[in-house]
Protein backbone atom coordinates (compact mmCIF):
# COMPACT_ATOMS: atom_id res chain seq x y z
CA UNK A 1 0.00 0.00 0.00
CA UNK A 2 1.60 3.45 -0.85
CA UNK A 3 1.38 6.63 1.23
CA UNK A 4 -1.90 8.26 -0.37
CA UNK A 5 -3.56 4.29 0.28
CA UNK A 6 -2.81 4.09 3.60
CA UNK A 7 -3.95 7.92 4.54
CA UNK A 8 -7.52 7.09 2.99
CA UNK A 9 -7.49 3.88 4.88
CA UNK A 10 -6.52 5.68 8.00
CA UNK A 11 -9.37 8.38 7.33
CA UNK A 12 -12.08 5.42 6.21
CA UNK A 13 -11.38 3.82 9.67
CA UNK A 14 -11.29 7.22 11.76
CA UNK A 15 -14.87 7.82 10.01
CA UNK A 16 -16.16 5.29 11.77
CA UNK A 17 -15.49 6.47 15.14
CA UNK A 18 -16.86 9.10 17.26
CA UNK A 19 -14.98 12.55 16.30
CA UNK A 20 -14.36 13.07 20.39
CA UNK A 21 -12.64 9.72 20.53
CA UNK A 22 -9.99 9.78 17.53
CA UNK A 23 -6.72 9.83 20.09
CA UNK A 24 -4.39 7.85 17.60
CA UNK A 25 -1.76 6.12 19.15
CA UNK A 26 -2.59 6.50 22.90
CA UNK A 27 -3.42 3.30 25.14
CA UNK A 28 -6.48 4.28 26.86
CA UNK A 29 -8.43 1.93 29.65
CA UNK A 30 -12.04 1.91 31.62
CA UNK A 31 -12.05 1.24 35.38
CA UNK A 32 -13.62 -2.33 35.05
CA UNK A 33 -10.62 -4.02 33.38
CA UNK A 34 -8.32 -6.09 34.70
CA UNK A 35 -4.40 -5.87 34.92
CA UNK A 36 -4.76 -8.66 32.38
CA UNK A 37 -6.68 -6.97 30.22
CA UNK A 38 -4.99 -3.77 30.53
CA UNK A 39 -1.55 -5.52 29.96
CA UNK A 40 -2.52 -7.34 26.74
CA UNK A 41 -3.94 -4.09 25.57
CA UNK A 42 -0.69 -2.17 25.81
CA UNK A 43 1.49 -4.94 24.45
CA UNK A 44 -1.07 -5.28 21.22
CA UNK A 45 -0.17 -1.17 20.98
CA UNK A 46 3.29 -1.69 21.49
CA UNK A 47 3.43 -4.10 18.55
CA UNK A 48 1.59 -1.98 16.20
CA UNK A 49 3.82 1.21 17.45
CA UNK A 50 6.80 -0.70 16.27
CA UNK A 51 5.53 -2.06 13.06
CA UNK A 52 4.60 2.04 12.73
CA UNK A 53 1.00 1.21 12.63
CA UNK A 54 -1.84 3.48 13.71
CA UNK A 55 -4.53 2.30 16.41
CA UNK A 56 -6.92 3.76 18.43
CA UNK A 57 -7.83 1.49 22.28
CA UNK A 58 -11.39 2.31 23.96
CA UNK A 59 -12.66 3.45 20.73
CA UNK A 60 -16.64 4.46 20.27
CA UNK A 61 -17.94 3.72 16.92
CA UNK A 62 -20.65 6.16 15.53
CA UNK A 63 -23.21 3.06 16.99
CA UNK A 64 -21.75 3.42 20.29
CA UNK A 65 -20.19 -0.20 20.36
CA UNK A 66 -16.33 0.04 21.83
CA UNK A 67 -13.42 -1.77 20.23
CA UNK A 68 -10.32 -2.61 22.47
CA UNK A 69 -7.79 -1.77 19.79
CA UNK A 70 -8.62 -0.73 16.50
CA UNK A 71 -5.91 -0.99 13.93
CA UNK A 72 -6.77 1.63 11.55
CA UNK A 73 -4.30 0.47 8.92
CA UNK A 74 -5.32 -2.87 8.26
CA UNK A 75 -8.76 -1.90 9.23
CA UNK A 76 -9.44 -4.39 11.86
CA UNK A 77 -10.54 -4.85 15.84
CA UNK A 78 -8.62 -6.09 18.45
CA UNK A 79 -11.33 -7.65 21.28
CA UNK A 80 -9.13 -8.55 24.41
CA UNK A 81 -11.53 -11.33 26.65
CA UNK A 82 -11.19 -13.09 29.41
CA UNK A 83 -14.42 -14.34 30.85
CA UNK A 84 -16.28 -13.20 27.78
CA UNK A 85 -19.19 -15.85 26.76
CA UNK A 86 -19.47 -17.12 22.78
CA UNK A 87 -22.55 -15.45 22.44
CA UNK A 88 -21.43 -12.24 23.24
CA UNK A 89 -18.31 -12.85 20.79
CA UNK A 90 -20.64 -13.88 17.85
CA UNK A 91 -22.82 -10.80 18.60
CA UNK A 92 -19.58 -8.59 18.48
CA UNK A 93 -18.66 -10.50 14.85
CA UNK A 94 -21.89 -9.31 13.86
CA UNK A 95 -22.11 -5.77 14.65
CA UNK A 96 -18.91 -4.13 14.56
CA UNK A 97 -17.62 -2.35 12.01
CA UNK A 98 -14.63 -3.69 10.75
CA UNK A 99 -13.44 -7.13 11.28
CA UNK A 100 -12.55 -8.56 14.76
CA UNK A 101 -9.40 -10.40 15.96
CA UNK A 102 -10.08 -12.62 19.33
CA UNK A 103 -6.84 -12.26 21.49
CA UNK A 104 -7.40 -13.77 24.87
CA UNK A 105 -5.61 -11.47 27.61
CA UNK A 106 -4.34 -14.78 29.99
CA UNK A 107 -1.66 -15.44 27.92
CA UNK A 108 1.75 -14.06 27.03
CA UNK A 109 1.72 -11.89 23.84
CA UNK A 110 3.24 -13.11 20.25
CA UNK A 111 2.77 -11.00 17.53
CA UNK A 112 1.03 -13.96 15.85
CA UNK A 113 -1.70 -13.78 18.24
CA UNK A 114 -2.92 -10.38 16.30
CA UNK A 115 -1.65 -11.15 12.61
Amino acid sequence: MNKTQLLIQRNRVRQLMRMSNRKANVLCWGYGETDNHIQMKLEICKYLKSQGKEFYTEAIFLDGLRGDVVNADDGVIYEVIESEEIKSIIKKRKKYPLPIIIVRANQDFKKELIL
